[in-house]
């Protein structure tokens, strides 16, 4: 699934425009601190497990506990996964474009 699927499903119940976008922003901005490389990547999965449960538990107030906890972290590595998957060809271009750039005339 994509992030952008991602994202909309885990929204998708939430009625104020606002808080949608603040969710949704939220979860972009972390993809963008992982392309930059400026956080290890255990720290962005960190951020999207706290994001998700927070988003989980405002969505579904019955859940709690060790539920809770588990679905947050599998919607966080998914999450993760897509955003590892959108941003490959960012970060191997970045890494590699040096190594093939032609030399200056």
């Amino acid at each position: 699934m994509s992030l952008h699927d991602l994202i909309m499903s885990l929204i998708s119940d939430i009625t104020d425009p606002a808080v949608r976008l603040d969710i949704a922003a939220t979860i972009n901005f972390l993809k963008e601190v992982y392309l930059a490389g400026a956080a290890p990547e255990e720290e962005i999965l960190n951020d999207l497990r706290e994001v998700c449960e927070t988003v989980l538990a405002y969505k579904e107030p019955d859940l709690f506990g060790e539920e809770l906890k588990r679905r947050a972290e599998e919607l966080a590595k998914q999450m993760f996964r897509a955003i590892k998957i959108e941003t490959m060809r960012l970060r191997m271009h970045r890494r590699l474009r040096p190594r093939f750039a032609r030399p200056p005339r």
